[in-house]
């Protein structure tokens, strides 16, 4: 039985120019600026989120 991948490691296995779309539904909108904020400063990458309200959405985009 395959289990859903865990967000943060979602964020890990990004590459750059890579974007993850995750639903308010699933994560607060808090936790998943948190995880590009803190996930990019302990590695060294650069993360930028974006919101879609129409779509109640996140998007995480990998840029360095």
């Amino acid at each position: 039985m395959l289990q859903k991948q865990s967000l943060r490691a979602s964020v890990l296995e990004m590459e750059v120019n890579d974007s993850l779309t995750i639903s308010l539904e699933e994560y607060g909108y808090t936790t998943i600026r948190s995880y590009a904020s803190e996930l990019g400063f302990a590695t060294g990458r650069v993360y930028r989120t974006k919101r879609n309200r129409a779509e109640r959405t996140q998007t995480i985009t990998r840029i360095a």
